[in-house]
This record gives C-alpha cells, structure tokens and sequence, in this order.
C-alpha cells in the first residue's frame, strides 16, 4: 500500500507538516515557484514585546506571531511510505495569514532580485558574467554553461533577473534554474535523465496532449547589427523554405554559437509531434530538462521520447499529482 509522505523543512523546522503543497518549474521561466499552506493554529510563536506608557514605567506584553518570515529557506520533498525526492527548493517570499496560512515561495531566483549589478566589459564570456553575478548568492553555476565570448557588454543598476532577462531576449540564449544550479547556453544543456510512462497504466490524463500542426516551410534566420551598421544573417540548417522568420541577436557571438541558436529555435520552429501536458502520479520523478519515454499503448502515435518542458504538482488529502508539459526533443 502506497501512503503519501513529506519532508519539508523551512527555516530551523525540520518536519513541517502541510495541509497542502502545490509547486511549479519550467524551462522558460527564470523562478520557480511553491506554495505551502498550513493550519491556522500550526507554528505560532510568542513574541514579547516591550510596551510604554508615557505615565507608566516600561512594561512587557506578549504577541502570538507565525514562526516563518520572508526569506526563510524552504527545502520540499515528497513522496510515497517515506522515499521523499525533491519538489522544490528556495525561499519564502511572502506569508499570507490567512485561513489557512499560505506560505508562497520561490526558487533561487529570488536571489537576484536585490541583486544591483552595475559593471561594463568590453568583452566577457557567458559563464564569467554568470560567476560574477551570483557570487554574492548561494546560486551555483553550471558546470556545462559553455563559453560564449559577448562584447561591449553594459548593465547600469539593473537587478540580477533583469541580467537574466537580456541574456535570453537580446541574446537568445537558453535560461533556467535546476534548483539552486544555473544554465546559460545556446542549447537546453545535459539532459539530466530519463523517465518512462505508459498511456493507460501510470498515467492519469492524457487528453490535454495532442499532435502539433506545424509549418515546415518557414526558416528562422538570425539578424546581428555591428557597430558599423552593417547586418549579418546568420540562418538555420533548415533545407527547403518559402517564408523566413527574422530574430534579432546581441551582435559580437561567434558564428558558430550564432549556429547553435538558429537550430535550437528551428528545431522548435518545425517540430510537428505531440505537445501538452500528461498528468502522472509523484513517480515516476520528473523535472523539467528530463526526457520522457513515452509508450503510447492503445494510441501508439504518441509513442515516442519527448522534452519535459515544465513540471507543476499537488499534493494533499486528494492524493498526489505531477503535470509535465512535453515538447520537442532537442538532439545535440
């Protein structure tokens, strides 16, 4: 018999016990997020508080406060008969004091919010600018985070995720968090493993997943303006085409990182199977950057390995559900 099981630290509590938890990752999102929700009554603590009366000597009272404030650290793992694995990890950003209380958190991210980064360089590489960003936080860079060289590179008093941002809108780069882990590249990174689910066996719904119509005539071309004006076109391996679709770069990225990107956005440009979201139950484990297998059983058109894009959960009296949303595979 399979019993739902939690370990769930915040702050110096070490067994906290929810009523409910829902979380949320995704590779196209800088943070991630959860949200803890616990009796009302669950956690209070004492406060005293020192009071005066400007006719009476100073005296002390006692407030009933909850025991969590924002920026607690928040470490989330959940499971069946006590094999917890790792949901979420980060920081409380907010506590509602509600009925019940809601705690709402976010990942490492959240770090890089009162993060002021204000420097120059005339040319940089990627994972420089990511060591320097973070050194001031508990964020860890990744190993694979490849070094692609920028050039006249400025941010004047911008927060961390604002460096995020221009490094995945200007730059086109591919940008997200596993846990406390950051990678930057032109690709998705390493994929990190491997999970199998079976249409009809050990998965809940499948009905919001579904074949892709797609256009495979349109080409992506990346366009970069140097500072002579001039514009190179850089242009996806993409053989046979009838429109292009035009993306502007950060100029100064070498040629063959300039590659990369255009095949990243091609691949997803052109990729024509099934996408959408499969509810599972907590196993098999899945974060995002995974791999699914999927068996399609009685449907087996949906057969095939698919990108976990995002993955969403709840758990509580209801029981236990994880949603992956699956898309293209990217091959490196």
């Amino acid at each position: 018999m399979l019993t739902l099981t939690s370990n769930i630290s915040i702050a110096d509590e070490n067994n906290v016990k929810p009523s409910k938890v829902t979380w949320k990752s995704e590779v196209g999102s800088f943070i991630d997020s959860c949200t803890i929700e616990l009796p009302r009554i669950s956690y209070l603590k004492t406060d005293k508080v020192q009071t005066q009366d400007l006719n009476k000597e100073r005296t002390s009272s006692e407030r009933m406060g909850y025991a969590f404030k924002e920026g607690d650290k928040v470490s989330v793992s959940l499971g069946y008969n006590n094999v917890n694995k790792k949901r979420f990890e980060g920081f409380i950003k907010r506590v509602n004091m509600g009925i019940p209380v809601k705690i709402e958190c976010e990942g490492y991210g959240y770090q890089l919010y009162e993060t002021m980064f204000n420097k120059s360089y005339p040319t940089v590489t990627v994972k420089k600018l990511l060591d320097e960003l973070t050194a001031e936080t508990d964020i860890v860079v990744s190993g694979e985070v490849p070094d692609i060289p920028l050039k006249n590179v400025r941010f004047k008093n911008v927060n961390g995720i604002k460096v995020l941002e221009w490094l995945k809108d200007e730059c086109k780069l591919s940008v997200y968090f596993n846990m406390n882990e950051i990678f930057v590249g032109t690709l998705y990174g390493k994929v990190q493993d491997r999970i199998k689910a079976k249409v009809g066996w050990n998965i809940v719904k499948d009905d919001e997943f579904q074949q892709k119509a797609v256009d495979k005539s349109t080409k992506i071309v990346i366009r970069e303006k140097n500072d002579k004006g001039q514009v190179n076109k850089t242009k996806s391996d993409q053989q046979k085409s009838s429109n292009e679709k035009s993306l502007k770069v950060k100029a100064g990225i070498p040629a063959q990182f300039l590659k990369q990107i255009a095949n990243r956005l091609q691949t997803k440009e052109n990729y024509k199977g099934y996408e959408g979201n499969i509810t599972l139950f907590l196993e098999p484990y899945a974060v995002k950057g995974m791999v699914l297998e999927l068996d399609g059983g009685m449907y087996p058109d949906k057969t095939g390995e698919y990108f976990i894009e995002s993955v969403s959960g709840e758990f509580g009296a209801s029981g236990g559900r994880q949603t992956v949303t699956l898309g293209f595979l990217m091959q490196k």
